[in-house]
């Protein structure tokens, strides 16, 4: 986890740059700011998925694609059944943010460390 998320940050902060072609301590700071800023909603976006927030939407969208191969529904279990099952999952799966916390602030606290040069 940790190099994927840490290997895609610095490629987008590498893309940044050069496209950008502002090589200034500003242009680094853009570099390093906004890919900060990306992986802290990555992160906001993962808590709220992990506590259940889309379970509802995932449940209807699921339903209607089995309604569109199927004729009847009667097999599928009901909203609260889902949600309950996904629930479970969840409990038993293991919950590590440190990468994304670390890799964001780290990221953000060079680009305004850089802006303030």
């Amino acid at each position: 986890m940790w190099l994927v998320l840490s290997g895609v940050t610095l490629i987008a902060a590498t893309l940044i740059l050069v496209l950008r072609k502002d090589y200034s301590t500003r242009g680094f700071s853009d570099a390093t700011f906004i890919p900060g800023v990306v992986v802290l909603f990555l992160f906001l976006l993962r808590l709220v998925r992990d506590a259940g927030t889309f379970d509802l939407v995932s449940y209807s969208i699921s339903r209607i694609f089995q309604g569109t191969k199927e004729k009847s529904l009667d097999g599928m279990k009901t909203a609260s059944e889902y949600v309950e099952g996904k629930r479970q999952e969840r409990l038993k799966k293991d919950r590590y943010y440190l990468p994304y916390i670390i890799i964001a602030v780290a990221f953000i606290v060079a680009g305004v460390i850089l802006a303030y040069i």
